[in-house]
């Protein structure tokens, strides 16, 4: 039974030498609490999303691990519930799809559906002792059923915690081939560039596909990719382009709210003004409401910057 999540499946407690008629008396005095079909908790019904994660796959049979969003969930491409999730997917290379309900008080909201997938070798990981699918095809089954704007967080944050690198790209088109959700993500693809690894918020990695994807779509254009979360004359930037010493600062409301946020802002920005640089600024709501606009904007001083 794992320490980390006090849970197990019958075959796991059986192979223990914990007999049938053993394991049902633990269950009435309620040392055992069954959670999913042939799935228990230890002494104490289930409190975190990895006891509830690893009582899915256990569930779901060997070889299961969590997929799309829950696989998602796990690795910090999307928000995770707090507490027990009411919703988890589950790829199964055992029976046939099907739906589980959760069956203790913690778990009687969940609803486990399994989807009949076999994986190939080393698409499987175990972290923090739940088996899931690695960060790609985590993304690849997430793309198969969310939105577009869900797709490119997700993919985002992939490339911002360096779960999504150059060489996953050709493994990412290939296992994408046919699916739903292939259009919207390969687009994404398309557009990945070293720089992505080193974004640290989404707001600053969507400025980077929508610049890059000006880039390729205007030949004409001077296809420079800027420098990202560099420091420049003692102070870090979101992102500097030296040939034109021009600085862009991408302001997330949650981050750049505050008043005194505001003043650290206008110090750095005086600081570099002193040593000539042109200094622009955007926020999510102002980037979000209008990409192109703000592309174009910087666009418009390089060009007035070398004319």
């Amino acid at each position: 039974m794992s320490r980390r999540s006090f849970v197990a499946h019958r075959n796991e407690l059986r192979g223990a030498g914990i007999s049938a008629r053993q394991i049902n008396s633990w269950v009435r005095n309620g040392r055992l609490i069954r959670i999913l079909q042939s799935t228990y908790a230890l002494g104490r019904d289930i409190e975190t999303c990895d006891a509830a994660w690893r009582a899915a796959t256990l569930a779901a049979g060997e070889g299961s691990a969590l997929i799309a969003r829950s696989a998602c969930e796990k690795w910090g491409l999307v928000t995770s519930p707090e507490g027990v999730p009411t919703r988890i997917q589950v790829g199964s290379p055992v029976g046939q799809s099907r739906k589980l309900r959760g069956k203790s008080p913690a778990m009687r909201r969940v609803e486990v559906t399994v989807a009949q997938r076999f994986f190939e070798p080393g698409e499987i990981v175990v972290k923090d002792g739940v088996p899931l699918v690695n960060p790609v095809l985590a993304l690849i089954e997430f793309a198969a059923s969310e939105s577009d704007r869900a797709i490119r967080f997700a993919f985002l944050e992939a490339c911002r915690l360096k779960l999504l690198r150059r060489s996953d790209l050709e493994y990412c088109h290939v296992r994408v081939a046919g699916r739903r959700g292939a259009t919207t993500l390969r687009r994404y693809l398309a557009l990945w560039v070293p720089e992505l690894g080193r974004v640290r918020s989404v707001l600053e990695g969507w400025f980077l596909l929508v610049w890059h994807g000006r880039m390729l779509a205007e030949p004409q254009l001077s296809n420079s990719m800027p420098q990202v979360n560099v420091k420049v004359h003692g102070v870090e930037v979101d992102f500097y382009w030296p040939e034109f010493g021009l600085v862009l600062e991408t302001d997330g409301e949650a981050f750049h709210g505050g008043s005194v946020q505001k003043q650290i802002d206008l110090k750095k920005e005086q600081h570099l003004l002193a040593f000539g640089l042109t200094v622009l600024r955007t926020t999510f709501r102002e980037f979000a409401r209008d990409p192109e606009g703000v592309v174009d904007r910087v666009l418009d001083h390089q060009i007035r910057g070398v004319s």
